[in-house]
C-alpha cells in the first residue's frame, strides 16, 4: 500500500509523481494508438501476459497473441474514432505495481454511424524495463449506442446496443452505492 507523504523522502514522492504521470501518459497513449490504428503501438502498451476484457464477459483476451488478433479484425470494422480519458485514479501497491480507474468516453464510426460510449476502465499497471504498462484492462459501460437512440436510450435498462444486440449497461447498477438509491424493481 502507499505510504503517506510524510514518510516518504523528497526522493520518493518525486518518483512517484513521475510513475503518475507515466501512467497518465500510458492512458492517453492507449487512445491515440486506438485512433490512429497504430497496433504496434497499441500492443506496446501492455505486458506480454496482459489480460483485457469486458466486465459483461462479450470480450475475454489473455496475453499479447489475443489482443493483437483480436484488434487486428476490430480495427479493421472501425470507421473513425475518438477516444479520450477523463477521471483518472491510481494507487500503487509497491515500487513497480499499481492500479487505478479511468473514466472516459468513445466516439466511434461503426457501419456509417455515429456510436457514443462512456466506459470506466480497471486497471492494473505493471512496470517493465519498458516503463508502465498494463497488466490487466477491464471495461464497464454506462452506454454504448448510436447517437440517434441516446436520446430515448440513455434512461432505459437496455443501454448496450451492440453487436446487434440491446444488453444491460453495467454500470452505474453493477454498484452497491447506486442501487441503495435505485433499488431494482
Amino acid at each position: 500500500m502507499e505510504a503517506s507523504a510524510g514518510s516518504q523522502s523528497l526522493v520518493e514522492r518525486v518518483q512517484r509523481l513521475e510513475d503518475r504521470f507515466a501512467i497518465s501518459e500510458l492512458v492517453a497513449a492507449y487512445c491515440t494508438a486506438i485512433d490512429d490504428r497504430d497496433l504496434d503501438k497499441f500492443l506496446s502498451l501492455f505486458t506480454e501476459d496482459a489480460s483485457l476484457r469486458h466486465a459483461d464477459g462479450v470480450m475475454r483476451l489473455n496475453g499479447l497473441t489475443d489482443i493483437s488478433d483480436y484488434y487486428r479484425a476490430r480495427f479493421a470494422g472501425y470507421g473513425v474514432t475518438f477516444h479520450y480519458p477523463h477521471a483518472q485514479t491510481v494507487v500503487f501497491e509497491g515500487q513497480d505495481r499499481a492500479r487505478g480507474t479511468v473514466t472516459g468516453h468513445a466516439e466511434m464510426s461503426v457501419e456509417g454511424e455515429l456510436v457514443l460510449a462512456a466506459i470506466r476502465y480497471t486497471d492494473a499497471y505493471r512496470r517493465e524495463g519498458a516503463g508502465w504498462r498494463f497488466a490487466a484492462r477491464e471495461l464497464a459501460f454506462w452506454y454504448y449506442m448510436k447517437l440517434s437512440d441516446l436520446p430515448n436510450g440513455f434512461a432505459d435498462a437496455l443501454r448496450k446496443h451492440y453487436r446487434g444486440g440491446r444488453i444491460p449497461a453495467e454500470l452505474p447498477d453493477s454498484l452497491a452505492t447506486y442501487r441503495e438509491w435505485h433499488p431494482a424493481p
